[in-house]
């Protein structure tokens, strides 16, 4: 070591490093990777999340913006061509409708079409919930290469939001697959009671890459609604699919 070298704040940059290469670490991964006892991690950790530059996520560290993590990847042309398909879907039925990207066990809202009855679930542009939560999480979760899919759910902290949410990584697991038979995922009052989402995937290149959900109360989303309101949906996206891979 460099007599000019501050071991110390070298230790917490080595971390910095593998976070922004990783989506996550726990505290264990770390020691394990740096030789490093648990009270020295746990310090430099700490310190590291104090700054601002990585904050924690269930039992992992990740990187923030401030400490390098990139922004949510959004294909430019999905934006403009999914716009007025959406915007007739929307005009069509009266209800908002969501665009969300997965980032790491996330879902993000990118695009949000607002319906004649408001903002629903998706409050705003930007907005972050648990992937297992949410119609448009799940349906891209549905949709993954099964290693992604399965090095996901491992990640995944399955902490229930309302009775309804999956809280059994088995039942989860199965339920995406009835979604990926049937086209569509049901968000049955699993984020918010007196809310439902129906949600289906858009791709890219033969690779699911967003997903759109239709956001309503329940006294407005009923199983009939569900019935119409998914055909319509599913055709719609599969039509924004088609003009993506031209």
């Amino acid at each position: 070591m460099s007599p000019y070298e501050v071991a110390t704040l070298k230790k917490g940059l080595l971390i910095l490093d593998a976070l922004q290469q990783n989506d996550r670490l726990t505290l264990t991964e770390i020691m394990r990777a740096f030789d490093l006892n648990k009270s020295t991690t746990f310090r430099l950790l700490y310190t590291l999340e104090q700054m601002g530059y990585v904050k924690k996520e269930g039992l992992a560290y990740v990187a923030t913006e401030k400490g390098g993590k990139q922004h949510v990847s959004v294909n430019p042309r999905q934006q403009w061509l999914s716009v007025p398909l959406l915007a007739q879907l929307s005009r069509e039925i009266g209800e908002t409708l969501c665009v969300g990207v997965l980032h790491q066990t996330q879902i993000v809202t990118t695009q949000i079409i607002e319906g004649i009855h408001g903002y629903a679930y998706c409050s705003q542009v930007g907005s972050q919930a648990p992937a297992h939560h949410s119609a448009y999480g799940k349906a891209i979760l549905a949709f993954l290469d099964p290693n992604r899919q399965e090095a996901i759910l491992r990640q995944i902290e399955l902490r229930a939001q309302t009775k309804n949410t999956f809280d059994d990584l088995h039942l989860l697991k199965e339920h995406l697959k009835v979604i990926r038979q049937q086209g569509y995922a049901l968000d049955d009052e699993e984020a918010q009671i007196g809310l439902r989402c129906i949600a289906a995937p858009l791709f890219y290149k033969g690779e699911v890459t967003a997903a759109v959900s239709i956001a309503a109360p329940t006294t407005r989303l009923t199983k009939q609604a569900i019935r119409t309101w998914s055909k319509k949906l599913v055709a719609c996206c599969q039509q924004i699919s088609q003009q993506l891979g031209k």
